[in-house]
């Protein structure tokens, strides 16, 4: 910004070589060069410009249509929302078009509130809103639970997929459509190498990104596979046995200082893996497990937080069992949760900690994109992991919040009356489809690490269930010597049909009976295909970008992968997405990818998107590299004052600006610093530009500034 005091006769300058921020509504900066005229100057930036906030009941998204936005709604045709905001505690504006007859929605399975509007015509409508509890805290920052009943007709792949492994595709976007559901992803191995890694759907409950396939998902009881796996490698460490008894070796008291069940002392580590240590949570009415009542134990035992995993076995420490350890075997979501606390005291770490930094690693935990693939689940919608995906509840109802106990706060059951928290080691994880794939190629799923060379063969499915998740993890495999045969997969979803495993049976079902028509998968010949380089660099000016696909190994056989480009923060006008199929020919090793450059002819910072392989068949798989990251430079420099201002014989009033070339730049004026006139607006063909007003008396003194978006 550069800085200038005018009297009559002479000039008194000063240059301050910097750029001044505006936050704007879309989180660009906006450079500025301002001059100013006056016998005193004082110049204040950093003004914020804020929006209403706004809140998506879902009735209709903001800005979609039944034929456009693919969405399918009763009530007319060309149905619109264009914009929701409250108002008041309990009035909410509805922009919509004016043939939306509006509709009376009573509290129910779609939504917790009801709601009556009628707009007459185009333009804000008011609305009652009511509710039959009253909400604490009241209407507004906290509000997430009104949803509507709208459902969109497809669920978008993320990227294209190879002709051959069309059935999967198919599998998936029908198993969607069926259940009514969001969003899942798939990830699939066949012989170890991976073929396919898809996501279906929408990234947000507007349905209006689409998913990435390597978005997190809760994954419920699958997580018990990873504490499985996590008590193996511990005994093979020689840091415990399967004989352990977890009694004596935890020091765990039992609340209220008595012992329910002298047997409790017999349950061992490997009772507890094996679903045998003596407890059944189906022996209540209703069912019982005290894992998922967090907020009944911190009220029996006096706590004034919310019930962990420790307090939980403390409390249960002082029941009866309901039969003698090792003599059945009853599915127990408590024994795990007490392996969190075995794999805690064996390795002097948190549970979480020695997941991510023993089972898994850095090589199969952190993903390409910056994000660990395998994270905590946490209750609370606003404390959820950046990538991890929004959830569905149906039906959706409300009950005290667990995860704020003791306030009395009323929530969905994914939104906190579930405290993910505390549910860790037997259903607390999330994680990316991918990132489970790493984790069937390094270990027997629910058991030991497998050792390169060995043979075996393992086959083992497990489903997880949890409100607003569903979760697949499936191994099937034989190992020779010199050689792995079989598919594994895992099939991540947002939502849950029923608490019977319905909609796991039934996706399972689909994507097995679509693996059973599929020919084309890895062989001799083939090869492994991915990006040259996980990260590249281009200067917005570049015009394009190139970036290769390189093929390794044997190579005689013709092959196919495909290929998307996703955004990450570079938009439309940053550059052209493209995806596709691409060929290798016999002996090919190399494929150049070409992705558009678009200037936006504004000064922006580091802009990514990335580009992602989604299947691949003929013999070929994919490698590590999946993704690549491309980075958008922006080296254009703002505007400068190069010389002096000056004022000519007839008045006028002209400077020079000194900036990058092809900027779109705007003259404006003010008397006050706060409302702004334009003069000129124009793309600058040479890096030095003239600017001369010619109305310059009329103006009287002022300032000047050059904006530059």
């Amino acid at each position: 910004m550069c800085n200038f005091a005018i009297r009559r006769n002479k000039c008194y300058f000063k240059r301050v070589y910097s750029v001044s921020r505006m936050n704007v509504r879309r989180h660009d900066p906006l450079r500025i060069l301002m001059v100013a005229l006056a016998f005193c100057v004082w110049l204040r930036f950093g003004g914020e410009v804020r929006g209403a906030q706004t809140y998506d009941f879902g009735f209709i998204p903001i800005g979609a249509t039944n034929k456009v936005g693919g969405f399918s709604f009763a009530g007319g045709t060309d149905l619109f929302m264009q914009s929701e905001t409250f108002i008041g505690p309990n009035a909410a504006d509805f922009q919509t078009s004016s043939n939306y007859a509006g509709q009376f929605l009573p509290t129910g399975q779609n939504h917790l509130y009801s709601l009556s509007y009628i707009p007459q015509t185009l333009g804000f409508e008011s609305a009652a809103l009511t509710n039959y509890e009253t909400p604490d805290p009241p209407y507004g920052g906290g509000i997430l639970y009104l949803q509507g009943v709208g459902m969109p007709v497809s669920r978008p792949g993320s990227g294209p997929v190879v002709p051959e492994l069309a059935p999967l595709e198919s599998a998936m976007t029908n198993f969607l459509v069926a259940h009514n559901f969001e969003a899942g992803t798939l990830a699939l191995m066949k012989d170890s190498k991976l073929v396919f890694r898809q996501g279906y759907g929408w990234r947000d409950n507007n349905f209006t990104k689409v998913i990435h396939p390597d978005n997190l998902f809760r994954l419920a009881s699958v997580s018990k596979m990873l504490t499985a796996s996590s008590i193996y490698k511990l005994v093979a460490a020689g840091k415990i046995t399967t004989s352990t008894k977890i009694y004596d070796y935890l020091g765990i008291q039992p609340w209220g200082g008595v012992l329910g069940d002298s047997r409790i002392t017999n349950i061992t580590v490997q009772h507890l893996l094996d679903h045998a240590g003596g407890w059944n949570q189906y022996n209540y009415n209703p069912p019982f497990d005290p894992v998922f009542r967090t907020v009944q134990v911190s009220t029996n035992m006096g706590l004034n937080y919310p019930a962990t995993p420790t307090n939980v076995i403390s409390w249960m420490f002082s029941k009866p069992l309901d039969f003698a350890p090792g003599s059945t075997n009853v599915y127990c979501n408590l024994g795990y949760l007490i392996l969190g606390r075995v794999i805690e005291k064996a390795s002097s770490k948190t549970y979480m900690d020695y997941i991510q930094q023993d089972l898994l690693g850095n090589a199969g935990l952190t993903n390409i994109l910056g994000f660990t693939n395998v994270v905590q689940s946490h209750s609370r919608p606003g404390d959820l992991a950046p990538w991890e995906i929004w959830y569905a509840d149906i039906p959706q109802y409300l009950s005290r919040s667990a995860v704020d106990f003791p306030t009395n706060i009323n929530v969905r059951v994914i939104d906190g009356a579930g405290y993910y928290e505390a549910f860790d080691s037997c259903a607390g994880l999330s994680g990316s489809a991918i990132g489970l794939c790493h984790y069937l190629q390094n270990y027997l799923e629910g058991y030991t690490a497998r050792v390169p060379g060995s043979s075996f063969s393992w086959g083992y499915l497990f489903y997880g269930s949890l409100a607003g998740a569903s979760s697949i993890l499936s191994q099937n495999i034989t190992q020779t010597s010199s050689s792995t045969n079989g598919v594994e997969f895992a099939a991540l979803f947002n939502e849950r049909y029923d608490q019977v495993e319905g909609a796991n049976i039934a996706a399972y079902t689909a994507i097995t009976n679509a693996i059973a028509g599929i020919s084309s998968w890895p062989a001799n010949g083939g090869g492994m295909i991915q990006w040259a380089f996980t990260t590249t660099n281009i200067n917005k000016l570049g015009g394009f970008i190139n970036v290769p696909l390189t093929r390794t190994g044997a190579n005689n056989l013709t092959v196919k992968v495909s290929y998307t480009t996703y955004s990450l923060t570079a938009g439309s006008s940053n550059f052209f997405p493209v995806s596709g199929v691409v060929t290798f020919g016999s002996g090919v090793t190399s494929k150049n990818i070409t992705i558009p450059i678009l200037n936006d002819r504004v000064i922006d910072p580091t802009r990514q998107f990335s580009l992602e392989l989604i299947s691949a068949s003929g013999g070929a798989w994919l490698g590590d590299n999946v993704t690549c990251v491309v980075n958008i430079l922006d080296t254009n420099t703002p505007p400068t004052l190069p010389g002096q201002p000056v004022i000519l014989p007839n008045g006028n009033f002209q400077f020079q600006t000194l900036c990058s070339t092809g900027l779109i730049q705007t003259v404006q004026f003010s008397t006050n610093l706060i409302d702004w006139q334009p003069l000129q607006t124009f793309t600058n063909a040479n890096a030095l530009t003239g600017f001369t007003d010619t109305n310059s008396i009329g103006h009287g003194a002022g300032f000047y500034r050059v904006v530059v978006p």
